[in-house]
């Protein structure tokens, strides 16, 4: 072509992808695999399961950076991600690194090294990244939610010429003193609320003339929706009602919610509702009426605030209308997403034969994460939730004990379940901790040991001690 030769070529990288002749994507998988695990050398040679970086430094970089990398395009590869290629490859990074972020022994499987790192499996996350892409982007429904759209940001292009776009700023009343200074301006105010009550979402608005109530509206939204659309509506509708009733054509308007008014004074913002705002009041002021927002302080005991208050809660919990506002937020299809994930995860966790000593302690994997975030991560808590460590049932695998079994009795394997629940070498100590939390230690509520905050400190520290005192007795260098 034009003298030059065209080579042909197994892949071709675009924009950071590569893109490979079958389109599986398994060499753009292999290429961020290979980044990340350069990553994880580095990051390795100052992070071990005795000293280094903590685990919270640990999994901040692996959010930060090591995901990034992985699901970049995601949107596009997604697809492919269950096939077993691109499977084993997500899953050696996950694994890799939640085994470094929980310190935990190299032998630990990938859902142990998962749930303990409270991390999601790379194949799950790219799903999430896809179908959330789809959402945004563009404005496709959600199968979680079906007949409902999605409240997408407008695009940089419809708004208006930067030399054009205005800055909506917005005056403070914090106290009693600074509404009467409105109040002497004798010019009508209009009061603003959203609100979420009993999983139902309404807005409303109070219009006052000299103080007292001429005009008010409610607004039911559908139950998804947040507070913070409730309260754009509640502006919406205020300056609409300003641009139909002559009453209100130069009004005060006060809402208690700064997002809101922040999201006015952006000139850039693109949320529709924002938009929707900017654009009546641009009709308002054609009309030679004029809207000036305040925000006040909630709950100081400003009746008109108040009054809309409790007029948003009637309209979320007692209006049969149809809503005014029925797309639902990206924040909400996040967890409906994410609830969906753990779904999967959840009967993944459960079905895998991998993982058997960490599913007792922790069975599920929403109350796990749960658990884990309040625990402060290390070895040793790696080794109780796992078993795998200074126990001679797992030193006998690798060559380091003679035999598996505990030196109780001489049968029965030494297994971190034994010398917890049954070992009689520690029963003073387990009688003692079950006095202190007034319960039984057994293997059917070891879950709710972890739950309960009152529990999970005295179980701890004793379930801690035990794994020590083994892992000393065994001669392991976990001790």
């Amino acid at each position: 072509m034009d003298g030059f030769e065209l080579q042909e070529t197994d892949t071709l990288r675009v924009l950071g992808l590569t893109l490979d002749k079958n389109l599986n994507y398994v060499q753009h998988i292999k290429e961020v695999t290979a980044k990340s695990i350069k990553l994880y050398k580095k990051v390795s040679r100052t992070a071990r399961a005795h000293w280094g970086l903590s685990p919270e430094i640990l999994k901040t970089i692996y959010i930060s950076v090591v995901e990034p990398t992985m699901l970049y395009a995601a949107n596009v590869w997604a697809g492919k991600s269950q096939t077993a290629q691109v499977k084993v490859l997500l899953d050696r990074v996950t694994r890799t690194f939640g085994i470094t972020i929980c310190k935990a022994h190299r032998t630990l499987s990938l859902e142990s090294s998962a749930i303990l790192a409270g991390i999601l499996p790379l194949d799950l996350r790219a799903v999430e990244r896809s179908t959330l892409y789809r959402v945004r982007k563009t404005g496709k429904e959600l199968d979680l939610l079906p007949g409902r759209e999605a409240e997408i940001t407008i695009s940089p292009y419809d708004l208006p010429h930067p030399a054009k776009r205005r800055s909506i700023n917005y005056g403070l009343v914090e106290d009693r003193q600074d509404l009467e200074k409105l109040l002497q301006l004798k010019m009508p105010i209009i009061y603003t609320d959203g609100s979420k009550i009993e999983g139902k979402v309404g807005a409303a608005l109070s219009c006052t003339i000299e103080d007292k109530e001429i005009l008010q509206k409610k607004l039911p939204l559908a139950s998804y929706c947040s507070v913070y659309q409730a309260e754009a509506v509640a502006l919406r509708e205020a300056v609409k009602t300003m641009v139909k009733d002559r009453r209100f054509r130069k009004a005060f308007i006060l809402s208690d919610s700064r997002a809101t008014l922040d999201s006015l004074r952006n000139p850039s913002a693109l949320h529709p509702i924002i938009a929707e705002i900017k654009d009546l009041i641009s009709k308002l002021n054609e009309m030679e009426g004029e809207a000036q927002f305040f925000w006040v302080k909630a709950h100081i005991g400003i009746v008109g605030n108040e009054r809309a208050d409790e007029l948003a809660k009637l309209a979320a919990t007692s209006c049969k209308t149809v809503p005014v506002c029925d797309r639902f937020p990206v924040s909400f299809a996040k967890r409906l997403i994410r609830d969906s994930t753990l779904d999967t995860w959840q009967a993944r966790y459960a079905e895998s034969n991998k993982g058997a000593t960490t599913k007792k302690f922790l069975p599920d994997v929403r109350r796990a994460y749960r658990i884990i975030r309040s625990l402060k991560l290390d070895n040793k808590v790696a080794q109780l939730f796992s078993g795998h460590g200074g126990f001679r049932a797992y030193l006998h695998r690798f060559k380091l004990a003679p035999d598996p079994f505990c030196n109780c009795d001489g049968e029965t394997p030494q297994t971190v379940e034994h010398v917890i629940l049954e070992c009689p070498k520690f029963l003073r100590d387990r009688y003692d901790c079950e006095c202190r939390m007034d319960q039984v230690i057994a293997l059917s509520n070891l879950e709710e040991l972890l739950s309960d905050k009152n529990h999970r400190g005295v179980f701890l520290a004793f379930a801690l001690e035990v794994v020590k005192s083994t892992a000393r007795a065994n001669g392991s260098t976990s001790a």
